[in-house]
C-alpha cells in the first residue's frame, strides 16, 4: 500500500493534504479524487475544482479537473422556482 496525498483547489484558494491516505494503487486513488472532486462541486459555490494527487515525495501522478458551467437563463430559472 502506499500513502497518497490530495490536494484541493478551488476559488483560488489550495488546500494541501498533510496526512494522506493510505490506498492499495493508482486506481484507487483516482477514484478518491473523483469523489473528493464530485462531493466540492455539489456542496461548493464554486464551478472550478481542480484535486491533485501526489505521492509522498510530492510528485504528481495524476490532476482531475472539474468545471461546471450553467447557462445565465437556467440559473435565473432555477432561482425562480421554489427551494431554488
Amino acid at each position: 500500500m502506499a500513502r497518497y496525498f490530495f490536494e484541493l483547489s478551488h476559488s483560488g484558494d489550495v488546500y494541501h493534504d498533510a496526512r494522506g491516505k493510505e490506498l492499495r494503487g493508482l486506481k484507487e486513488a483516482k477514484e478518491r479524487a473523483f469523489e473528493i472532486a464530485r462531493r466540492m462541486l455539489l456542496n461548493a459555490k464554486t464551478s472550478d475544482i481542480v484535486c491533485t494527487v501526489r505521492d509522498i515525495t510530492g510528485r504528481q501522478l495524476l490532476q482531475i479537473r472539474v468545471q461546471c458551467t450553467v447557462p445565465a437563463e437556467i440559473e435565473s430559472m432555477n432561482r425562480l422556482q421554489p427551494g431554488g
